[in-house]
């Protein structure tokens, strides 16, 4: 598929206006910008506020807690732009779900004994903006005061900052990119319940591509990553020092600005075209941040003849649902690693059974979520991921709140997320594992590749992404 390049323009800038408002991908990090605060260390969160980690947290009474819900609302955003996305009923139906799933613990000895009294606003994707993202981050801990906020969309850098310096707890949805470092740095108050820590992320992700042949006839490897400290220390520290190893001669990295549409469809552009100069025949994108989707809709994919890497981080389903929108050849050969199949699969094209009974979880949300009347239009697994993943965090909060200590603190709290272990079985992801120093639990993938004959119901062009057949542990360190 070669696409003229106005209708290539067009599809980009409703591409990234569309991904960047669904939340589908990782988000808009200004360019140089960090996810994290700096100068804080492992130790950081006690300098906020004066040192109060070690101080009761607001927003809890003895008999209550209060819990902030900030859920992205597309409105008719992407059904006026024409892209298929997963279909979730919008934002008033994951609401009426996470209610269900509020009351459901309240009605079985609530959190830590407290009723969860639950505090919901919407992300409106239109208004996204560094502005928007501080006034609903002092809505929660300023007007509402809640000890925790249970967060999606939220991709402006000052957003986590902000609730850090509140003292309030994130359990971020987001897939955002960060290691070990900015964890630290937002410790102990940023927990990704849903998402592996991205440098052994990345970790997995090589070794996968190598094992799997990805870089066998290889002319060179592109890494490309978003203009971000982390993105730079992941390319620069992890990524190419891997190639160098396993005898990769030629790399070179690409580091994409994604301030805004103008600098996202320049800056991938820049990399199609420096990879073909270059005679580079091999793409790992790290990141997400809606990097590989944009530079597969741009006519300079056609003329790079590559093979590219896919994570769940790139939102492998958009690729499936919205053939007209990239150089389709581009997906032949695409080999991966995902971490949910809510996030990468879509109806028939994975064997697992839904509900999966090795997920228990997953079958208590999706039974509270159904009686509540709050089932998405078609009840596929992927159409649930979003109310899964407030689902999903309410009731690990739960666990660790009945195992924390009646006067509760933002180390506290850490040290009952930590005391979970394997207790907590994930409504989404193929396994986790809380331990000391861990605040993104994920530690089970499965290897992704592109099927270019699979035909999916309902669809009239064919391919889909297939999951490995085993599940492999999350790389250490």
């Amino acid at each position: 598929m070669h696409l003229p390049r106005s209708r290539s323009l067009r599809v980009l800038a409703a591409l990234t206006t569309l991904i960047a408002l669904a939340a589908v991908a990782s988000g808009c990090a200004s360019k140089g910008g960090s996810t994290a605060t700096s100068g804080s260390g492992a130790g950081g969160p006690n300098s906020v506020a004066g040192g109060a980690a070690d101080q009761p947290s607001q927003g809890v009474t003895a008999d209550s807690v209060s819990l902030g819900y900030l859920i992205v609302d597309m409105g008719e955003l992407s059904k006026n732009l024409g892209f298929v996305v997963v279909d979730d009923g919008g934002y008033e139906n994951v609401k009426k779900g996470v209610q269900a799933v509020v009351d459901y613990v309240n009605a079985h000895g609530g959190a830590g004994g407290r009723k969860i009294n639950p505090v919901f606003r919407p992300y409106t994707g239109q208004n996204d903006s560094p502005e928007f993202a501080e006034a609903q981050c002092r809505a929660f801990t300023q007007d509402s005061q809640v000890f925790a906020v249970v967060m999606d969309g939220q991709f402006q850098n000052n957003a986590r900052p902000c609730y850090q310096a509140a003292r309030t707890i994130m359990l971020d949805q987001t897939p955002v990119p960060l290691d070990k470092e900015a964890y630290d740095q937002f410790s102990p108050y940023l927990w990704s319940t849903s998402l592996p820590r991205y440098d052994l992320f990345t970790k997995s992700l090589l070794t996968t591509l190598q094992s799997t042949g990805f870089f066998t006839g290889a002319t060179g490897v592109a890494v490309v990553a978003p203009d971000s400290e982390v993105g730079r220390r992941i390319s620069s520290q992890l990524a190419v020092p891997y190639l160098q190893s396993i005898g990769v001669t030629k790399t070179s990295q690409f580091f994409i600005d994604v301030s805004n549409v103008g600098t996202l469809g320049a800056t991938t552009s820049a990399a199609l075209t420096g990879a073909k100069t270059q005679g580079i025949n091999r793409v790992i994108t790290l990141g997400g941040e809606r990097i590989e989707a944009v530079m597969l809709a741009d006519v300079s994919a056609e003329e790079l003849n590559a093979r590219y890497s896919i994570t769940s981080y790139d939102n492998p389903p958009f690729f499936v649902d919205n053939p007209d929108t990239i150089v389709t050849k581009s997906r032949v050969g695409m080999v991966g690693l995902g971490i949910a199949p809510s996030l990468d699969a879509r109806l028939n094209s994975s064997p697992e059974v839904f509900p999966n009974p090795q997920r228990p979880n997953e079958g208590l949300c999706k039974q509270i979520v159904d009686g509540a009347g709050a089932a998405p239009p078609t009840t596929n697994r992927e159409n649930y991921r979003v109310v899964f993943q407030f689902c999903d965090a309410t009731l690990m909060l739960k666990a660790a709140l009945d195992k924390a200590p009646k006067q509760l603190t933002p180390n506290a709290f850490r040290d009952a997320m930590w005391s979970l272990g394997t207790s907590y079985s994930s409504a989404l992801n193929y396994g986790i594992n809380w331990s000391p120093g861990v605040y993104a639990p994920v530690n089970v993938v499965r290897g992704i590749y592109w099927d270019d004959t699979c035909s999916l119901t309902g669809r009239t062009s064919k391919g889909c992404f297939r999951f490995g057949t085993a599940d492999l542990p999350l790389a250490t360190g």
